[in-house]
């Protein structure tokens, strides 16, 4: 697992409260308890134990602050101004101050409309209140501290918003790309189906005509030689002729079938980035090697209905992982599962690939993920 995934783990089977949410926020509460307790000196007073176990309420909230960033921002705001009224002015700031921007960027992040209305400006009521409240500061760091909160959280909601956007369209453009080539496979078929409706009255056309000469012929063999003979060689000539209009329109059917080559395993990093919006990364492990292209087609087309199932948003975290064993290959695909109203189409579409294979699937649901490992066993010359 990297780092990133590891940090953004959910903690206690919440989903959206990372375990490195609760790393800063034990951080910044050991901080504000040193700082308020007098443990750590910052040359002003402080207000000892009591003090400190109040100042934690400046500092929790940020364990939270991905879940719901709106209570957060609502919760150190009201902390701030209590904290200041009850025990009065004390430097709070090293560790207050940064959990106010980091509750003011998952505000940018996750929060619209009136939502982020609303964190913004309790955002700016925490800094407000820490102002008057902390020594270090002072009201005059009102100045520069509020513009800088709300360009903050702005910022990271314009910044947000273009990713959003840019997910959007790559989708719709996956999608436009999509109907076009449906268009042309329907337009492939219906002309198929043009020509083997002409070929079937062309031929029913030709054979009666044969026939009928055949017959004819038949009847002369004993009367009129030559006039046999001249019916025969008209089945000849007609038959030959339809042997090579049926060649020609073969031929035309083969030039229009699909010349585009099987996917691979190779191609799987393509397929991440056109199949899904979501964070979608690949690692391969073991030693990569061409395999039989069956088992290369299977793998790639596993992985495909696998992301299938998995949670389309931008937001989302997708891992696929490649292992090239000493007996089998082995897929596996984490990731949050999907919306879509039947995900299970997709996981027996994989799972039979699968079993053609003489392969297994398995999977597991927890703490909010979907994760699905496929081992297809490889044959003794390419093991």
């Amino acid at each position: 697992m990297s780092l990133g995934g590891w940090l953004w783990r959910p903690v206690w089977g919440l989903r959206e409260v990372g375990l490195g949410d609760v790393m800063l926020a034990g951080l910044l509460s050991l901080i504000v308890i040193g700082l308020a307790s007098g443990v750590l000196k910052a040359g002003y007073p402080h207000g000892g134990a009591v003090a400190a176990a109040g100042a934690l309420a400046m500092t929790l909230p940020v364990a939270w602050q991905r879940r719901a960033p709106v209570v957060a921002a609502a919760a150190v705001a009201v902390a701030a101004a209590q904290n200041g009224l009850i025990f009065g002015p004390m430097v709070r700031c090293g560790a207050a101050l940064p959990a106010v921007f980091a509750i003011a960027f998952f505000t940018g992040t996750r929060c619209t409309g009136r939502r982020l209305a609303a964190g913004t400006m309790l955002c700016l009521g925490a800094v407000t209140a820490q102002a008057f409240f902390d020594p270090v500061l002072g009201p005059g760091f009102l100045a520069a501290g509020l513009p800088i909160v709300a360009g903050f959280c702005l910022a990271v909601r314009l910044a947000r918003s273009r990713s959003l956007t840019a997910a959007q369209l790559r989708q719709r453009n996956a999608e436009l790309h999509a109907q076009r080539e449906q268009t042309a496979r329907l337009a492939v078929t219906a002309d198929r189906a043009r020509v083997a409706a002409d070929l079937d009255g062309f031929l029913r056309d030709r054979i009666t005509a044969m026939a009928q000469a055949a017959a004819a012929g038949r009847k002369l063999m004993a009367s009129d030689p030559a006039a046999a003979r001249g019916a025969f060689a008209a089945v000849e000539t007609s038959g030959r002729a339809t042997l090579s209009q049926m060649r020609d329109v073969v031929g035309t059917l083969r030039e229009q079938a699909p010349t585009a080559p099987q996917p691979v395993l190779a191609e799987l990093g393509g397929l991440l980035e056109r199949a899904s919006t979501a964070d979608a990364r690949l690692s391969v492990e073991g030693s990569p090697r061409a395999l039989p292209a069956g088992v290369e087609l299977s793998g790639y087309r596993i992985v495909e209905h696998l992301l299938a199932a998995l949670d389309d948003a931008p937001d989302a975290r997708i891992d696929v992982r490649v292992r090239f064993g000493p007996g089998a290959l082995e897929l596996r695909v984490a990731g949050p599962p999907g919306r879509q109203p039947d995900p299970a189409a997709a996981f027996a579409a994989a799972r039979e690939r699968a079993a053609l294979l003489g392969g297994t699937m398995r999977i597991q649901t927890s703490s909010g993920r979907c994760d699905a490992l496929v081992r297809l066993p490889l044959a003794a010359g390419h093991a």
